[in-house]
């Protein structure tokens, strides 16, 4: 039997359906034995016609799993800008365990889409070698100056036959080849211009003084140039910008003579939020309960263990300072941090906090970043320039140096959760990577999770607590105001007549309010007066919510807030013909209508969907509202958390019971927690605040608890009703969900699961040992999306490794089963596995 050498490569495929997803074996050439190492990525062929993919190395050795002669061999391997370390490879394979991903699901989620963009096979230069002696000394020679040379470079400059040299070159260990991102991927490489001498001599220059190392400069242009580097803040500028100011390459070149600039290559980093400096960490002033609390989090972050902590302070309790000065604290031991936010609406706020404290040692991941960007963020924390990440869910996997640190904000937010594949939690990507790099999972919140909470109280976290507002500012007094008498004392506006009033007063005072509706566009509904149909989205089985168009109440659009799409309105009932169409509900749109009519002159910011579609909307809109340049900020969930304005004395609460009627277990704790976190946005400075909910519930327990901010008499009243129904976190949530846009197909496939379950679980069945509760198959909450029908089944169980396998295998066989039928490919039934899912 012939051999190949005595390295294997086990090679997981990043495009592999779930299926297949396993390793295959590769063996690998000499040439790139020092380079293939678990955690490498690799191109090799695949399939009877050798088609060329990109997989990751999950082992090497010196055994193969099957006959020699059928392995085939590594082509190349990337560069290790895309290396994983240890732990971020077991963190694929957790992943994977975890979440029924595939490996490939899981790369994506952890490396930018824009590092596989584009693939070229590439040569590199070796070092060590006399390239006198090598053969194709001219092809060696290019390679050298260009490392590393992409092949179609190559081509161009040699031609075709060129492969023959690189052949050789690489077999005589002149050169490696590799495979490289190229386009898009790669960060920008510029000249950049800069000051050659210190800038008190080119001062000097410019301003003819005695001493100048430089004559007096005669060009107007060239003073400019000077002018222009001596303000600049990154302390460079590239060759776009001095076009810009008029410079031309004659205009630059004398001054590079004289000695007075000098040009560079340098690879400019895509960062919208780049500063160029190191930033400014002014002291922040603990007082005596937050130093407490930081004391108690530096001793668990110091102590070369891994640990989990809690965080828990009422609104305006001065989390944030803590948790910063806790980051000084962990960046002065050599080590990197994580930030997590809930939301893109956080992050102009935190990373103006940040940018201004740490300077270009902070980086920016959320999904408003360009392709580039990402990369290029993605890039600097590779590499150790950037240690401070702040992010949305997706930042948890930021491959930062020496991680010390991964502080999740707004813990209970259920946008931590993902439903797309790998379907994970942050809080449990950051518990895996705090173990296995013995750092500090901090979690902090005014609303802690039930889970998290109960965690904390069990002893498995360390909680920590401030009870106090900063500086002495005190929670807002707040009003419940029932509803239910407004419309029969004949107001029918969705503001009631106390929070009219007080938004009138606070205007007059100078002050600013908010306003918080979780309902975008202006009716949530048009229906028939005739047949009493709803206008009804024609790919979802939801109605369609009427929209005006910007600028304009008078013309308007019906949208579905659930597939995007979008109709004009008709002028006559589609069903019955009836020209008498009714417009029910009211979003935010409307209420942005009313106010202009119950608050003259009021400048009001609507915050929703709908407005923050451009890339850097939130930091206009929050900073335009921070500035004072408007009144009200009204706005659905983005308004409601973690926002710190001193001027807003005033919140109001539209329609705050809506959220209580979901069928969702977490529908109290989720109306709390958003009830809770709004309110505690007014009087976070010196004024007093002032709260007034708007509800057509003013008995319900959970709305009380939340304006008296008693987050501990909650947390024990829903935890005794969790246990009582057995529903997280005393058990698991499985849910399986089945979709096809063909119902006869979707029918036959739940027919097909629930057959698959039960042979599995029932006695005699491979995990019969495995305790479940099985509810279903039955149509979803709502049941069509974008065309696709959609049938579920909800499992209750406990998460184990065992349970895991068997949903694995579920998930398995009933791919094998959608192989063998259902007609076109286009329509065969899909299923997917989520672990307790954010909502049912």
């Amino acid at each position: 039997m012939e051999t190949y050498g005595e390295t294997y490569a086990g090679v997981y495929l990043l495009d592999a359906p779930f299926s297949i997803d396993r390793a295959f074996d590769y063996y690998v050439p000499l040439t790139l034995k020092a380079d293939v190492r678990a955690g490498s990525f690799v191109t090799v062929p695949f399939g009877g016609a050798n088609r060329r993919k990109i997989g990751l190395v999950a082992s090497v050795g010196e055994k193969a799993q099957c006959a020699a002669e059928n392995i085939k061999p590594v082509i190349s391997v990337c560069p290790d800008t895309l290396f994983l370390d240890e732990a971020l490879l077991g963190l694929v394979f957790f992943l994977k365990e975890h979440t029924l991903c595939t490996v490939g699901e899981a790369v994506h989620a952890m490396i930018p889409a824009a590092a596989f963009s584009k693939k070229d096979d590439a040569y590199r230069a070796l070092p060590g070698k006399n390239e006198k002696n090598a053969r194709y000394a001219e092809v060696l020679a290019f390679i050298r100056e260009h490392s590393p040379a992409p092949e179609s470079v190559l081509k161009e400059m040699f031609g075709q036959d060129v492969k023959k040299a690189l052949s050789s070159l690489v077999s005589d260990g002149y050169i490696k080849k590799e495979a490289t991102p190229s386009g898009l991927s790669a960060a920008q490489s510029k000249s950049i211009f800069s000051l050659a001498l210190p800038e008190r001599e080119i001062k000097l220059v410019l301003e003819n003084g005695e001493g100048a190392p430089v004559k007096k400069l005669r060009s107007e242009k060239q003073k400019a140039v000077l002018s222009a580097l001596l303000s600049a803040e990154i302390g460079f500028l590239t060759q776009e910008e001095l076009k810009a100011l008029g410079a031309s390459a004659a205009t630059v070149k004398p001054l590079i003579e004289k000695g007075l600039v000098k040009e560079e290559k340098k690879a400019v980093y895509r960062n919208p939020y780049r500063t160029g400096g190191k930033g400014n960490p002014e002291k922040i002033e603990l007082n005596r309960e937050q130093n407490e609390a930081f004391e108690t989090l530096r001793t668990l972050a110091d102590s070369g263990e891994a640990r989990a902590a809690l965080l828990y302070g009422v609104t305006g309790s001065g989390k944030t300072s803590v948790m910063t000065v806790l980051i000084d604290h962990m960046l002065s031991k050599g080590k990197g941090v994580i930030m997590l936010l809930p939301e893109i609406s956080l992050t102009p706020q935190t990373i103006g906090l940040f940018r201004r404290r740490y300077g270009d040692l902070c980086a920016v991941v959320h999904s408003s970043l360009s392709a580039g960007e990402r990369y290029d963020a993605y890039l600097r924390i590779k590499s150790g320039d950037a240690r401070v990440v702040i992010g949305t869910r997706s930042a948890v996997f930021s491959p930062v140096k020496n991680l010390g640190l991964i502080v999740i904000d707004e813990e209970q937010e259920n946008t931590y959760k993902s439903d797309q594949n790998p379907k994970y939690h942050a809080r449990d990507a950051a518990r895996y990577r705090c173990a296995a790099e013995n750092a500090l999972m901090l979690l902090a919140s005014a609303t802690p999770s039930l889970e998290s909470y109960l965690k904390a109280k069990e002893g498995k976290y360390t909680l920590v607590k401030l009870k106090n507002r900063y500086g002495g500012a005190s929670l807002p007094t707040v009003t419940i105001a029932d509803m239910r008498g407004e419309a029969a004392g004949g107001n029918l506006s969705p503001i009631g007549e106390r929070l009219t009033a007080e938004l009138v007063r606070v205007k007059k005072e100078g002050k600013q309010s908010i306003l918080f509706l979780n309902r975008r566009g202006y009716n949530t509904f048009v229906s028939c007066r005739g047949c009493g149909e709803a206008l009804a989205c024609p790919r979802c089985s939801v109605s369609l919510t009427y929209h005006t168009k910007p600028g304009t109440y008078e013309e308007g659009y019906l949208a579905c807030h659930w597939c995007g799409y979008r109709a004009p309105l008709p002028k006559t009932c589609p069903k019955c013909s009836s020209p008498h169409l009714a417009h029910m509900g009211y979003g935010t749109q409307r209420v942005e209508q009313e106010l202009s009519e119950l608050v003259p002159g009021a400048r009001v910011i609507r915050m929703d969907t709908d407005t923050t579609k451009t890339k850097f909307s939130y930091d206009r809109l929050l900073g335009t509202f921070r500035k004072g340049e408007a009144d009200i900020l009204l706005g659905t969930q983005m308004v409601t958390k973690g926002h710190d304005f001193p001027s807003v004395t005033l919140v109001g609460v539209l329609l705050a019971d809506a959220s209580l009627y979901l069928d969702d277990y977490r529908a109290s704790e989720r109306t709390f927690s958003m009830l809770t976190q709004v309110i505690g946005r007014a009087g976070r400075a010196s004024d007093k605040g002032e709260a007034i909910i708007q509800t057509n519930n003013p008995d319900s327990d959970v709305i009380r608890l939340a304006c008296a901010q008693d987050y501990e008499t909650f947390f024990e009243r829903e935890i005794k009703l969790r246990r009582l129904l057995v529903f997280p976190p005393f058990c698991d949530i499985v849910l399986m969900t089945i979709s096809s846009e063909d119902e006869s197909d979707l029918f036959i496939a739940v027919k097909i699961l629930k057959k698959l379950f039960d042979s599995f679980t029932g006695e005699g069945g491979k995990y019969h040992d495995v305790q479940t509760v099985a509810f279903g198959p039955f149509e979803a909450p709502v049941y069509k999306v974008d065309g696709k029908c959609r049938m579920r089944m909800v499992i209750k169980c406990r998460l184990n490794r065992r349970s895991r396998e068997l949903f694995a295998e579920i998930l398995r066989a009933f791919a094998g089963e959608r192989a063998s039928g259902y007609g076109k490919k286009s329509k065969k039934p899909f299923l997917s596995v989520d672990f307790n899912p954010s909502s049912l």
